[in-house]
């Protein structure tokens, strides 16, 4: 994957002092890729990672061998930068009630004046009562499901309908009818995880305790004996989702038309990539990729696979996936295949014959590493890690 870095660049020039600017080049990996030194430096001392904050709060961390830190959470936070002692300690003050409720992802910067650097995406919950809430379906209908009816919805609310193949459920916890892809095997649900309801959110839990090969979670509509809810084109489906970009993280919203063997469609809505650091995506943009899987042309050449890297800095909001909730939809009709960030369309290409005459199972997933080929290190984050989503809203004519 192409690497990125302009999130980082222009963040530390917005937030540091002038004296202390670093010149243009530094921060862009594919002019000065030898400048670059990625380390794993800052650790949060507090608050505890994924715990819930109020009112007025500390964030203390430690960067040893770092100059210069700063945070934002989608908005600058310290607007002068953070001092830093000899060790690499410093610590920001924050107002919860200034912060949406719910989750929330603050991103630490810190480097050494010399190319050295990193980042820390601290995962906290917000349940201050007066922040603003952000979180539920809206009202409106959203432009591209204009004539087009609610065939389906989850803003999840209520206790969650989750089971290990789907039967009797409203989800099923693995890729129908085989499949599973995931570092961190999707498990089965209990009480432990990997899936939890809190306030107006799904959280897909992440984790990995000592002596295990870790656990983390997917949903579809559809249980293994075929049986569950099936999109059928015409359709505009969307999810509103949050994720940690961590080494390994592997988010995603897609959907299949054929959970067996043989041709098929996939439509990958967003496909994210997490970590910093060499060997790791450094992006702050998502995939959308059209799978033809075992289809061939009349020269009996396989489809290609059309797709494109979204370059979230440039769109909308102009945040990245791990900053704050986006919803990302497609729209698929028999002639056009489009798909949408926040209502904005971001790719468009031609409808390929399955994916109009063959229905479409929706999936949600929170995958870490596994087929994606990125390995995985989230110790210093607890080999923890959550997901948010917020709904999921389909439309059909």
């Amino acid at each position: 994957m192409k690497q990125f870095s302009f999130l980082l660049f222009c963040c530390l020039c917005q937030i540091l002092p002038a004296q202390q600017s670093m010149p243009l080049g530094v921060f862009d990996l594919d002019s000065h890729p030898e400048r670059d030194t990625w380390v794993q430096s800052i650790r949060v001392i507090e608050p505890a990672l994924r715990s819930d904050v109020k009112g007025e709060f500390t964030v203390r961390f430690q960067a040893p061998g770092m100059k210069r830190a700063s945070a934002r959470c989608v908005e600058v936070l310290t607007p002068d930068g953070i001092e830093l002692d000899d060790e690499g300690n410093g610590c920001f003050n924050l107002n919860a009630n200034e912060l949406n409720r719910g989750p929330i992802h603050i991103q630490i910067f810190a480097d050494n004046l010399k190319g050295t650097r990193d980042i820390f995406e601290l995962q906290i919950y917000n349940v201050t009562p007066k922040a603003h809430d952000t979180a539920g379906i809206p009202d409106t209908i959203p432009a591209p499901a204009k004539g087009m009816r609610v065939a389906y919805s989850d803003d999840f609310t209520s206790q969650l309908s989750i089971s290990k193949d789907g039967r009797g459920t409203l989800y099923n916890a693995h890729k129908p009818f085989f499949g599973d892809f995931s570092g961190w095997p999707f498990a089965d649900p209990d009480e432990e995880g990997p899936f939890a309801q809190r306030d107006d959110y799904l959280i897909i839990k992440a984790r990995k305790e000592n002596g295990t090969k870790g656990r983390s979670g997917l949903l579809a509509t559809v249980d293994m004996d075929g049986k569950g809810y099936r999109a059928k084109a015409p359709f505009y489906m969307e999810c509103r989702l949050l994720a940690q970009s961590g080494t390994g993280t592997w988010p995603a919203f897609w959907t299949i038309t054929n959970p067996a063997h043989g041709p098929g469609d996939e439509l990958d809505v967003i496909e994210a990539y997490g970590g910093w650091g060499k060997g790791n995506p450094n992006s702050t943009g998502y995939w959308v990729t059209s799978h033809y899987w075992a289809q061939y042309d009349d020269r009996g050449k396989p489809l290609e696979h059309p797709g494109k890297l979204i370059d979230m800095t440039k769109i909308g909001r102009k945040t990245s996936w791990s900053e704050e909730f986006h919803t990302y939809g497609v729209y698929v009709d028999q002639k056009n295949t489009i798909y949408y960030l926040d209502d904005i369309e971001v790719c468009r290409m031609p409808t390929n014959i399955l994916s109009f005459t063959r229905s479409h199972i929706p999936m949600i997933n929170y995958a870490i590493g596994g087929s994606s080929g990125w390995y995985i290190d989230l110790e210093r984050y607890g080999n923890a890690s959550d997901m948010y989503v917020d709904y999921l809203r389909i439309f059909e004519k």
